[in-house]
């Protein structure tokens, strides 16, 4: 007769790729994330985010060699929605799609706390400076944007580079979010799109081709009027 306890040994337990290292790092990450939204910069220390973990401390060293490290790590989670790869077709569709996914950033739990820490603290924290210049800076340079694929769709002129783009789609969803804490819809999400798109164009539209007008047609000696000649 089959036990409870041999369809145990039965059936293992499934972990997820990469086993029980992948599963302390997640953890790490999440301890740091949540240190850093809760208690601010100073609290993300190496033997504070492992307790918060519920780990070794000698683990989270041997993996990470700073509390700096510690957080690039855990802030690279948000990277995809903060510097989505967005390609659709068109720059219209393009920027929609990208102040969807910076909302859905600034909606994340983490995220909204860590945003909220850094505005009240009046002096960005020597840390978050270094974030910047080591992590982010480096990343949203080799970012293609919407402006730099309309750019090489030959949407818009070159120019249109000196647009920055990602501020003026955070400023007002931070706005509402942060200051004034109340939720945007779906409408004002387009309505931001349709305003900042029709202002690119305006400034840094491409000209349309020009499409040259068809040459005429010689007439062609027929040849009755050859052999008359």
């Amino acid at each position: 007769m089959e036990t409870k306890k041999s369809r145990s040994k039965a059936v293992p337990k499934q972990r997820r790729p990469g086993g029980r290292n992948a599963e302390v790092r997640d953890a790490v990450r999440r301890a740091t994330l949540d240190l850093l939204s809760s208690e601010g910069f100073d609290a993300v220390t190496l033997p504070a985010v492992a307790r918060r973990a519920g780990v070794n401390k000698t683990t989270v060293y041997r993996s990470w060699a700073s509390p700096a490290e510690l957080l690039e790590d855990a802030l690279a989670e948000l990277e995809a929605l903060a510097l989505p790869d967005i390609d659709t077709g068109s720059f219209e569709s393009d920027v929609a799609a990208f102040v969807a996914s910076r909302l859905k950033l600034i909606r994340e739990p983490h995220a909204t706390a860590i945003l909220r820490a850094v505005v009240g603290a009046g002096e960005p924290h020597p840390a978050l400076y270094a974030w910047v210049e080591t992590f982010w800076k480096p990343r949203q340079r080799e970012w293609r944007s919407p402006i730099e694929r309309a750019i090489e769709r030959g949407e818009l002129l070159p120019s249109a580079r000196e647009v920055p783009l990602v501020e003026m789609v955070a400023g007002p969803l931070l706005l509402a979010q942060l200051a004034t804490r109340r939720r945007v819809t779906r409408p004002e999400v387009e309505t931001i799109a349709a305003i900042l798109v029709a202002g690119v164009r305006a400034r840094h539209g491409a000209p349309p081709p020009r499409i040259s007008p068809p040459r005429p047609r010689s007439p062609r000696a027929r040849p009755n009027d050859a052999a008359r000649d």
